[in-house]
C-alpha cells in the first residue's frame, strides 16, 4: 500500500512538472475582438493582484478541443476594483 501511495505522488508530481513545462513554451498571443477561440479546458488564469483598481494584463492559458495547449492575454480590470 506504501508503495502504491509513494508512486501516486510520484505520477502526480510528473504530471504537474509537465504541465507546467508545455505553458512555459506556449506562444502569448494577445486576444484581438472577434478571435476564435477553442477553450475545451482552461489549464490557468494567471494575472497580477494589485491593491488599487487599475487595469491588468491576464494570461489564459487553455487546452483546445484537438488537445493542443494555447495561451492569450488580455487586458482587464485588476481585482481590487471589484471589492471596494
Amino acid at each position: 500500500m506504501k508503495a502504491l501511495a509513494c508512486g501516486a505522488t510520484a505520477l502526480l508530481f510528473v504530471t504537474i512538472a509537465s504541465g507546467a513545462h508545455a505553458s512555459e513554451s506556449t506562444q502569448v498571443e494577445p486576444f484581438v475582438y472577434g478571435m476564435h477561440l477553442d477553450v475545451a479546458r482552461v489549464v490557468s488564469i494567471d494575472e497580477p493582484h494589485p491593491l488599487t483598481c487599475e487595469l491588468v494584463e491576464a494570461t489564459m492559458t487553455y487546452v483546445d478541443s484537438q488537445g493542443t495547449t494555447h495561451a492569450v492575454s488580455y487586458t482587464k480590470q485588476s481585482d481590487a476594483c471589484f471589492n471596494s
